[in-house]
C-alpha cells in the first residue's frame, strides 16, 4: 500500500493522468469523497483549478491512491457513477486489524 498523494499543482494532477495509474479521490466539505479512473472524462482541469488553486482547497481536495482498498480505508469513498472505477468498493472494515 502506498500512502495518498495530495495532489497541489495542475502540473502534479497532469503528471499523475500521464502515468495512467491509480486513481483520484476528490474530497468535499458537503458530500462524501468520491474515487475516479485517473483518467476519467468526469475530472476536469477547470473544477480542478476552482477547488484547488482558486479555492484554496477549503471545501475539499483531490488525492492520488494506488487502490480502490486505500480510498475506501483511508477516506471512506464512494466510485462515481460515471466513470465507475470498479463494480464494487471494499468496505473500510474488512482491513481492520
Amino acid at each position: 500500500m502506498v500512502k495518498p498523494k495530495e495532489i497541489e499543482s495542475f502540473d502534479e494532477l497532469r503528471k499523475f493522468r500521464l502515468a495512467d495509474e491509480g486513481y483520484f479521490v476528490i474530497t468535499d466539505t458537503t458530500r462524501h469523497a468520491i474515487i475516479h479512473k485517473v483518467n476519467a472524462t468526469c475530472i476536469k482541469a477547470d473544477s480542478f483549478n476552482l477547488k484547488v488553486t482558486i479555492n484554496g482547497r477549503k471545501q475539499g481536495s483531490y488525492f492520488w491512491v494506488d487502490s480502490i482498498a486505500t480510498a475506501a480505508r483511508e477516506f471512506g469513498a464512494v466510485r462515481c457513477k460515471v466513470c465507475k472505477p470498479e463494480l464494487s468498493l471494499v468496505h473500510p472494515s474488512t482491513f481492520e486489524t
